[in-house]
């Protein structure tokens, strides 16, 4: 269950110090709600890069693919993963403007949904299958200089057809993270099942204070 590796001068400088401290202290990630002007399935968003396998489809934008119909929580659409029941599964994740460092705390936060109806082909035996196994979203630092990567969060099985907020702190223990990786995985007890989950509205990434 790893993540895939990816592939002015200031006026003065006190301005320059709080400059760096405020993109050290908050990450802005690029296309939080992952908006895009159609939304389509197999496309990863404008901001994020598909880190799923490959000969495997890239994850969607929704609504409108695959029987989901699930309105956005904010904005006009938002992201559609899903597993796979050839143990397969989609993920996305961006190039950060600033490192998560090390023995830091963030906070982090984004809104979960399972749509009830997910439909597509069963990888297994080539027909029409329901996508709807319940699952779970797993957070990914990785540093692509160094190849290294810790799990840095993941949600209990995401069962609920509305949009609710889950909130993390992002702990880094083993390296400076300058990636951030979002995958939907199976649900624990339910391997190699089809499923989906939903995904909106990121939060920025916030440092807390010592």
């Amino acid at each position: 269950m790893k993540a895939s590796r990816f592939l002015f001068i200031a006026a003065g400088v006190v301005f320059y110090v709080f400059q760096g401290k405020a993109q050290a202290d908050t990450i802005f990630l690029a296309n939080p709600s992952f908006e895009m002007r159609i939304a389509r399935h197999s496309i990863t968003p404008d901001g994020w890069v598909n880190i799923g396998p490959e000969g495997e489809s890239e994850p969607d934008v929704q609504p409108g693919s695959f029987g989901c119909q699930t309105p956005a929580q904010h904005g006009d659409t938002y992201l559609g993963m899903v597993a796979r029941d050839n143990n397969t599964w989609e993920g996305v994740g961006q190039r950060l403007s600033s490192n998560l460092l090390k023995d830091s705390t963030y906070t982090f936060s984004v809104f979960l949904a399972q749509s009830p109806e997910y439909t597509s082909l069963s990888r297994v035996s080539g027909e029409k299958a329901l996508y709807v196994s319940p699952l779970i979203l797993v957070v990914w630092g990785v540093n692509a200089k160094h190849g290294t990567e810790e799990l840095l969060a993941q949600t209990e099985a995401v069962t609920h057809k509305n949009w609710l907020e889950y909130r993390f702190e992002l702990q880094p223990g083993k390296d400076d993270f300058d990636e951030i990786n979002l995958v939907a995985y199976y649900a624990p007890g339910l391997e190699k099942r089809n499923g989906n989950l939903l995904v909106d509205n990121c939060s920025p990434i916030i440092r807390k204070k010592k």
